[in-house]
Parts: C-alpha cells; structure tokens; sequence
C-alpha cells in the first residue's frame, strides 16, 4: 500500500529576469519550476552535496589579455566599424 508523503511548501525571492528566463527554459524541457526544483533536490540528496561545482571562471592570461586590449581600444574610441559584414570581409580578404 502507498502512503502519500508530505508536501511543504519552499518560497524563494528570485529576480524577475532570472525566473523568466528560467520558466522559458524549463517550459522548452517540458516541466515546470516546482518540477525542476524538486528535481534539484533529489540531486543534492543523490550527490550528498550540490549537483554540481561551484566555481568562479577561470580566465587564462592570454584571455585576460585580450579582454584588456579589446577594452581598452572600445575605451580609447579608435575603432574602424563597418558599415556591414560585407565591407569587413572585403578588406580582410584585401589584407590577405
């Protein structure tokens, strides 16, 4: 015989974009957020910790490097925009 298990309700305060966002994901999956959740927490008790690792990215220094000079010509305001893709691959393939 089943017996039915108890139900508790979680609140959570979420940021309105980052619920969006997720709903639209979710939706695309096929399940709704109080499915996902569930789904969440059954994974942090299979893992006995979270389902995945937290960590902050880890940025190379050839990649830091490059965001710094991307930076600093955006700043510096001596960008050659383009009027279209086609003018930018006109000139790169004149380069070559």
């Amino acid at each position: 015989m089943l017996t039915k298990s108890k139900k508790a309700t979680i609140q959570v305060r979420i940021d309105e974009d980052v619920k969006s966002q997720a709903v639209e994901v979710l939706n695309d999956l096929g399940m709704d957020a109080s499915t996902a959740i569930n789904v969440f927490l059954r994974q942090v008790i299979a893992e006995n910790g979270l389902p995945f690792q937290p960590a902050k990215p880890r940025l190379n220094d050839v990649t830091l490097k490059a965001i710094k000079e991307a930076d600093e010509v955006v700043e510096s305001g001596e960008l050659d925009r383009k009027k279209s893709v086609d003018d930018l691959f006109s000139e790169v393939f004149e380069e070559v």
